[in-house]
């Protein structure tokens, strides 16, 4: 069901969204987890270098009422020695009022990735993948992709150099 949300307004890039903060750090709060199940290499690396997030990164997700240790899904693309490059998602509260992806529309992100820093970027759409059946209604979907290092004490079997 769609409760009245408290909605706050943010523009990023040609992102212009409402979203319940308080709703969905409620709703991340109240399922502390594990939320990485995984036991991949790169997941186990992200469960290291999610926590060394610069905190302009980390205010960020804060703001919106999200934890960055609890994404709905990762996936990796490669890496060096040094670093893994990858994306996921988390599903906020609220509503996308501008930039959002057309139905049937062949570009998946019109407004683009919105630069968090040189390592992070996120990018919003309406449709929400892995949606808990309990999460908050009306939401929308944030990705993310990250490039960040490689702490596992081991060769990153993700390499492509």
């Amino acid at each position: 069901y769609e409760k009245e949300l408290d909605m706050a307004e943010f523009v990023w890039g040609g992102y212009r969204l409402e979203v319940d903060v308080e709703a969905t750090r409620a709703y991340y709060d109240s399922h502390p987890g594990p939320w990485i199940t995984c036991t991949c290499d790169g997941c186990r690396n992200f469960m290291l270098a999610v926590k060394m997030l610069p905190q302009s990164v980390r205010d960020f997700f804060h703001t919106l009422g999200l934890d960055p240790e609890k994404p709905g899904e990762l996936c990796y693309s490669q890496g060096t020695a040094q670093r893994l490059s990858g994306g996921g998602w988390y599903h906020l509260a609220g509503r996308i009022l501008s930039g959002d992806t057309e139905p049937g529309a062949k570009v998946l992100f019109p407004a683009g990735w919105y630069e968090l820093d040189e390592h992070c970027s996120v990018a919003f759409k309406s449709d929400c993948d892995l949606l808990e059946e309990d999460f908050p209604r009306p939401c929308f979907q944030m990705e993310f992709n990250h490039d960040l290092p490689w702490l596992l004490n081991k060769k990153n079997p993700y390499q492509y150099d």
